[in-house]
């Protein structure tokens, strides 16, 4: 049974969200360490958490609304690790 956080996404080095879904799939593919994901939940265990993109846990799928969780929402994501180690952004 898979668990979802819901979350949004941003560039490490610039604490900018992503733009677009092809651009958080770009990063993700070339370096998922410069990606953080952070939960936007108000209550429960995830309240407050980032997630570094090659750091997710496996059976995790995070629910990306972009570009910015509370302002804007242009599109959405789901990023999740596989078991093999694989990162998969539909």
């Amino acid at each position: 049974m898979s668990t979802y956080v819901n979350v949004g996404a941003s560039d490490r080095a610039t604490n900018v969200d992503f733009p677009t879904k092809t651009a958080l799939k770009q990063r993700m593919g070339v370096s998922p360490g410069s990606v953080e994901f952070y939960a936007t939940t108000e209550i429960g265990p995830d309240k407050g958490k980032w997630y570094k993109g090659n750091d997710l846990p496996v059976g995790v799928r995070f629910s990306v609304t972009g570009p910015n969780p509370y302002t804007s929402r242009k599109w959405y994501a789901t990023v999740e690790k596989l078991a093999n180690g694989t990162i998969k952004v539909s």
